[in-house]
């Protein structure tokens, strides 16, 4: 008598496009069970990221077979074409894509609420679920991100400045003789070096940063909450903050899992 095959897991594959680095994430049921994250490269075709990604998950023993549903939230337009097509063609699933019209849950308070970023509606949807509101997301990517979430779970908007690492590459490129730095705090304020100097500059210059338009937010709400960070940089400027109440590092991930959840078809 031949034994039982064990059926695989249903899992939701969750797909984050930044201008930088796409995050791959799989899901089994809500625990994030496995995740990737790869350089974005438009020239890459379906099929390049097709083996890419099958390669993935074979190192890992990913039960590739059990994806049976695939959400999207990209910054990059080009590269949300490369994994639709993979998906579509590979899995016969047509992808959930964050954006406004489709995450009507979360009600909008920007002029033009198809501007808001994908990654931004995630990050609201995922933060306010965790952690209520009123609440400021801070998303350090390529560019920083302060999205603001009332008690309500509305999405009231934000603040989009540069990213440590992109201001970091500028004032390599365009000042000749200031070096490419560690990005790791100095021991002091003051530096004693070039390298330092820059540290200094950008480790502290973007706590203070944080904590300044954290608290103009507060004063302008009439009201405080919590601050959450996320993206590859918050582990460590959390570590120099007392204003950050939690870091959550897949934040936009969970947050394609549970709009998801609430609206594929």
């Amino acid at each position: 008598m031949n034994a039982e095959k064990t059926p695989s897991p249903e899992l939701l594959l969750a797909v984050d496009v930044g201008n930088t680095n796409v995050v791959l994430g799989i899901f089994e049921g809500s625990r994030l069970t496995h995740n990737w994250r790869l350089a974005t490269s438009v020239s890459r075709t379906p099929d390049e990221a097709w083996i890419m990604f099958k390669s993935l998950c074979q190192a890992e023993d990913v039960a590739i077979n059990g994806i049976s549903g695939v959400a999207i939230c990209s910054v990059v337009p080009d590269m949300t074409s490369i994994f639709a097509d993979m998906v579509q063609h590979r899995f016969g699933i047509i992808p959930y894509e964050v954006r406004a019209d489709t995450a009507p849950s979360i009600k909008i308070h920007y002029r033009n609420p198809t501007a808001v970023g994908a990654d931004r509606l995630s990050n609201a949807a995922a933060g306010f679920e965790k952690h209520g509101g009123p609440l400021i997301v801070v998303d350090f990517g390529t560019a920083t991100t302060f999205d603001v979430i009332n008690d309500r779970g509305e999405y009231l908007g934000g603040i989009i400045t540069p990213g440590i690492e992109l201001a970091q590459k500028i004032l390599h490129q365009r000042a000749a003789r200031l070096p490419k730095v560690n990005l790791e705090f100095p021991d002091k304020v003051i530096g004693n070096t070039t390298e330092t100097s820059i540290q200094a500059g950008l480790l502290y210059g973007t706590v203070d940063k944080l904590e300044g338009l954290c608290r103009r937010i507060w004063d302008e709400l009439g009201q405080s909450g919590k601050i959450i960070v996320t993206g590859g940089l918050a582990p460590l400027i959390s570590a120099h903050s007392k204003m950050i109440n939690a870091v959550e590092p897949f934040l936009v991930l969970e947050g394609l899992r549970i709009l998801y959840e609430r609206h594929h078809e």
